[in-house]
């Protein structure tokens, strides 16, 4: 069975024996990744906020025959806020 290289390269950064050495890329690459999580997170709960509200809006203003611009407000927000949503979290998944 082969064994790993116990040597450290010039320039690498181990945080236990138990790590494999991680250089600076690789340290930038899980922070950006990390963050790139949690700005999905923070854009899928806005449009699940977004939606939730259109959906109560829906019910509250319908049942009591309600059509002035909260109405369209909450529709053109749905709308537009989870198309925009989409938009942003494809471009920050693709990059």
């Amino acid at each position: 069975m082969a064994q790993a290289d116990p040597t450290m390269h010039e320039r690498e950064w181990r945080a236990s024996g138990n790590w494999p050495p991680l250089s600076r890329t690789d340290i930038v690459g899980i922070a950006v990744a990390g963050l790139g999580t949690a700005a999905l997170i923070l854009i899928a709960t806005g449009a699940l906020l977004i939606n939730m509200a259109h959906v109560v809006g829906i019910f509250f203003f319908e049942s009591v025959d309600y059509h002035g611009p909260f109405q369209r407000f909450f529709e053109r927000l749905s709308m537009f806020g989870t198309t925009a949503a989409v938009v942003i979290s494809l471009a920050i998944g693709l990059l």
